[in-house]
């Protein structure tokens, strides 16, 4: 299978990437702390998606039970695309805006575990840690419209964010098109895992296709897959090598032919 074997050489330079660099994102420095969560999250989301696309089963259960479980590989390829996505807004689009970006990236999960944490009957030190968290958050605001005026920042795009969050209403297509990622690739493939990831009847629709379908129609599908999630690794290299070189100075990387190959061999499967 092409795209499987494109996507196991293409995974391999992205790991490698990673273990050669990321002892330059260690620090106790935040930016560079949620960079490399971030790229941690993203790899083993991709690692897990090779797992289950590689076949499941229930055989410790029942015999004769293998299966490729499309469903949840595609589940674990869209947290990986919104991974990426993620990083790419705060880190890739736009270095002046990245400080800015990550303050509103640390008030808006702050603002989410505040808002729905429950206050009654819980444990002194968690109240303790709730309130250390909570003054956090109010620095957070301060800091944010500080430095949003030092860019001239509107406000009112201030307050959209921070009532919002980090995204400021912008959905992940949005945040998508603004990413390196081509267009298209952004607009057909993001919606397509995102029906795999609910439980409502489109989710209903696309599974009992799959269900219908002969080893071989299931075998196009597996090949499909692969290739969007070597797309994604491509381009993740790409802009995970460029950001490491250009901002971390003692930062050497070889070996990332296989990605570049990829790239121009499919540079022109989703035109923008």
């Amino acid at each position: 299978m092409l795209h499987k074997k494109e996507f196991f050489s293409v995974r391999t330079s992205a790991v490698q990437a990673f273990n050669n660099t990321f002892d330059v994102y260690s620090s106790g420095h935040k930016p560079d702390q949620i960079f490399y969560i971030l790229t941690k999250k993203f790899l083993n989301h991709i690692n897990s998606f090779a797992v289950i696309l590689n076949g499941t089963n229930f055989n410790d259960i029942s015999d004769n039970t293998d299966q490729v479980d499309h469903a949840s590989a595609k589940v674990l390829l869209r947290a990986a695309f919104e991974s990426y996505l993620t990083m790419s807004h705060i880190f890739f689009n736009d270095s002046k805006l990245t400080d800015y970006r990550i303050l509103l990236y640390q008030y808006s999960g702050l603002k989410e575990r505040i808002e729905k944490l429950p206050r009654e009957d819980l444990d002194p030190t968690i109240l303790e840690k709730i309130s250390k968290e909570e003054e956090t958050f109010k620095q957070l605001k301060d800091s944010i419209f500080k430095q949003g005026a030092e860019l001239n920042i509107n406000k009112k795009y201030i307050k959209k964010a921070l009532s919002e969050g980090w995204r400021a209403g912008n959905g992940w297509i949005t945040i998508g098109e603004r990413s390196s990622l081509p267009k298209k690739y952004v607009e057909t493939v993001y919606p397509y895992l995102c029906g795999y990831s609910h439980s409502g009847y489109e989710s209903y629709m696309q599974l009992i296709c799959d269900e219908m379908l002969s080893l071989e129609e299931l075998e196009c599908k597996q090949s499909s897959l692969y290739f969007w999630a070597t797309f994604l690794l491509a381009y993740f290299c790409q802009s995970y090598v460029s950001f490491t070189t250009n901002f971390k100075s003692d930062v050497e990387l070889e070996g990332l032919t296989d990605v570049g190959n990829f790239l121009l061999k499919y540079k022109n499967i989703y035109p923008n």
